[in-house]
């Protein structure tokens, strides 16, 4: 019960901090709203904005549940959280091959990961450390791992993520952020031809990995929905054309999928359009 009182407290605090960020921060709405106008170019301006205010204040819920997140506890997850699809990861998971997770900056995606932990799905999680902040660094590795999920650095991990595959695990990443063409290739999304990252793609194209997508969405103050996609094995695409091509746009339509089902949850305040737009 006193759990519950502050983080009600502490979900509104942080939701109505989004809210403020939107009305004041000229510069992460101008990114946003210039994204949303890219994706959505049948959409008018108050619609735009809308979408646009309600990634804020998203945006703020999820930082609320992160900090929270030591606290949540299976109890909470049981009445709270409802998973669709979660035979998609639990039978991929079965063949022994191991399992490439593809999430995004998405709800309350840290929120998602602790939950898979608790669950017993714990992923090796590949990450950029924050580097100025030791402090900061400290706090948020120890939020990400607290569940038992294990966190590297995205630049010393190829050992370690071929081991994790190896013994049947789990390697997660978010690759839905911006990249540069030495990181990935030109694939829609949207309809917008864009650079998408592929690390993950040819490691499932080189392992015989299958990639399962989740994504989290926020129903309420209180109550969540993880939705779990069919899983995309690299075995349907190393004969076509080009694979790596296939794959990654194959991954790009179901993040599209997941969008378009609630706008609001993805993270527009990201520059993700650098090589499109002028921001």
């Amino acid at each position: 019960m006193i759990f519950a009182t502050f983080r009600l407290v502490f979900i509104l605090l942080f939701r109505f901090l989004g809210k403020l960020v939107f009305t004041f921060s000229k510069k992460r709405k101008n990114i946003a709203i210039k994204n949303l106008k890219l994706c959505f170019p049948d959409k008018n301006n108050k619609e735009l904005n809308k979408i646009s205010k309600n990634s804020f204040i998203l945006l703020g819920h999820s930082f609320a549940d992160f900090f929270l997140v030591r606290f949540y506890k299976n109890k909470y997850f049981k009445k709270h959280f409802k998973v669709n699809g979660i035979d998609y990861l639990i039978k991929t998971l079965d063949e022994g091959k191991g399992v490439i997770l593809s999430a995004a900056h998405f709800g309350s995606f840290e929120l998602a990961a602790h939950f898979l932990a608790l669950k017993g799905f714990k992923s090796l999680i590949l990450y950029n450390p924050i580097k100025k902040n030791p402090r900061v660094e400290k706090f948020v590795k120890n939020n990400r791992e607290y569940s038992g999920n294990k966190l590297i650095s995205k630049h010393n991990s190829l050992v370690a993520v071929y081991r994790r595959l190896k013994k049947g695990g789990i390697v997660l990443f978010a690759a839905d952020q911006n990249c540069y063409s030495t990181e990935g290739i030109k694939v829609p999304l949207f309809s917008n031809n864009t650079f998408t990252h592929t690390g993950f793609i040819n490691l499932s194209l080189k392992t015989g990995v299958p990639i399962v997508s989740g994504f989290i969405y926020t129903k309420n103050l209180f109550d969540y929905q993880i939705d779990v996609y069919l899983p995309l094995y690299p075995k349907d695409f190393v004969n076509l054309r080009n694979p790596e091509y296939e794959m990654t746009l194959a991954l790009n339509k179901i993040l599209e999928r997941a969008i378009k089902k609630s706008p609001a949850h993805w993270m527009w305040q990201h520059r993700r359009f650098k090589d499109l737009i002028k921001y």
